[in-house]
């Protein structure tokens, strides 16, 4: 066979001892006279052929996300359902239980959300350099959260909540620009939210309650100008809520009850037109209500349990979505808004435990979707008005401690789903209201220390959803039924 023809014998290509031979004999060479030149190409053969294992063996290997994976754990303890699909004889992890991959085989998702996962989490999350989701949320994983995480440029979505973890936020992961969601809620984590996750001008969700958290909250949070929900209530936050915070022109709820916030409410806070949620209960708040809406979205407003005075502002009737409304406990003054009347969602008005005066606004009774009206332990007068009578979903009616006067509206009762009443220590006259029980579902009814007059109507006294009646403490006449 002459040099440079093709061999037409397939195992010829299989076998490179018979290969190499024909190459020597087209040469005109004798292997017994020329051992170096056969030295040298059998060198270059077994490099060949290393280099062609090297090839298949590395092939057949768990690529390095999965074996980061199987290095997380060690650690990360797996339900044996999941444990049983990691396996490291696999190419590749992306058929895993919990794992996607992108077409490169680059694992983009770990999602272990409830799967009774626990252990910790360990450094080599910070290897899974792809990772574009991590969703590991209400498992019992303990631990601190690894400072690796914040090697993970590409994370877009990352969700801790509900587990057991403790120790400080790493300042790592101010480092994950990309970072759109951050859900670290119910855990034991302490010390300050790290000044980095406050200039992410990306973020958009951060969901950080029921911790432990400390420290204030930094001016820079006006930097994330993307964000859309701020729940970092349940924890120990200290100082105020800064001016800066009316630069996240997007936000759209804001929880901060159940911190030690202290200083006024920043006037800032009208820029953000489309405000839906602020609840800022169970706070050490001062100073009066100064910023405002024009163009109201709030459905939601709560700010009980501070130190807030002033009067209650009247552009809330301009909150045509409003559902929940509460001040309670407070030092408001002054009259209840007639403005209030044109919320026609409202569903929770808790204004106790303050210091307004005058009378019931009677537009109240346009409330038509109000279940809960709470109204005592303040200075107000007059009498009740009739229109509250037409409240055909009201629940519960808290006037108590106050100084009404006057008789109790004759139809209260009648068109609505009455549950609890209590119209406790006021100077009311008149007789009880006959049909006050008619809707068959109240269980409580507290009229004691007033200036009631007549008998117990029957309606009351055979009243099968009644559990609990006071009365003390008027001029009532009759039987005791």
């Amino acid at each position: 066979m002459a040099a440079g023809d093709a061999p037409t014998d397939p195992f010829r290509r299989r076998c490179p001892a018979v290969h190499l031979r024909e190459y020597h004999a087209s040469l005109h060479w004798d292997p017994t006279s020329a051992v170096a030149p056969w030295n040298e190409m059998g060198l270059v053969l077994w490099n060949l052929l290393f280099l062609l294992f090297t090839f298949v063996s590395s092939s057949w290997s768990l690529n390095s996300d999965g074996l980061a994976l199987l290095a997380l754990s060690k650690n990360l303890i797996l339900p044996s359902s999941i444990s049983s699909s990691w396996n490291a004889s696999d190419r590749t992890p992306c058929e895993w239980h919990g794992v996607l991959c992108d077409r490169n085989t680059n694992v983009f998702s770990l999602d272990l959300s409830s799967s009774e996962v626990s252990g910790s989490l360990g450094p080599q999350i910070g290897l899974l350099k792809y990772l574009v989701v991590i969703n590991l949320q209400n498992n019992s994983i303990s631990g601190p959260i690894p400072p690796e995480l914040g090697n993970c440029s590409m994370l877009d979505q990352l969700d801790l909540s509900e587990n057991s973890l403790s120790g400080e936020i790493p300042e790592s992961l101010g480092n994950l620009k990309k970072l759109s969601s951050l859900a670290l809620y119910n855990n034991s984590l302490d010390g300050e939210i790290p000044e980095g996750l406050f200039k992410n001008q990306f973020l958009e969700d951060v969901y950080f309650h029921y911790n432990n958290l400390t420290g204030h909250i930094s001016s820079s949070v006006g930097q994330m100008t993307s964000l859309r929900s701020l729940w970092l209530h349940g924890n120990a936050l200290s100082g105020v809520l800064p001016d800066s915070i009316g630069n996240c022109t997007k936000l759209e709820d804001i929880y901060l009850l159940d911190n030690q916030l202290s200083g006024s409410l920043p006037k800032s806070l009208s820029l953000i037109s489309g405000l839906k949620v602020f609840d800022a209960t169970g706070n050490s708040l001062t100073g009066e209500i100064d910023f405002h809406f024009e163009n109201c979205k709030l459905q939601i407003f709560i700010l009980s349990f501070n130190h807030l005075r002033g009067e209650i502002p009247s552009w809330l009737g301009n909150c045509s979505s409003l559902t929940q409304l509460a001040f309670v406990n407070n030092s408001f003054s002054g009259h209840i808004p007639a403005s209030i009347g044109l919320l026609g969602n409202l569903t929770y008005l808790l204004l106790s435990e303050n210091s307004l005066s005058g009378q019931i606004p009677p537009e109240i009774g346009n409330c038509r979707s109000l279940m809960w009206l709470e109204l005592d332990s303040n200075m107000l007068v007059g009498s009740v008005p009739k229109e509250l009578a037409n409240l055909r979903q009201l629940q519960k009616l808290f006037l108590f401690s106050n100084f009404f006067s006057g008789v109790i509206p004759a139809n209260l009762g009648v068109h609505s789903r009455l549950l609890h009443i209590d119209f406790t220590s006021n100077s009311f006259t008149g007789g009880i209201p006959p049909y006050i029980c008619s809707g068959k579902r109240l269980r409580v009814l507290h009229l004691g220390f007033n200036l009631l007059t007549g008998s117990i109507p029957p309606g009351v006294a055979d009243c099968p959803s009644l559990e609990r009646i006071r009365l003390q403490n008027n001029d009532l006449t009759g039987p005791i039924p």
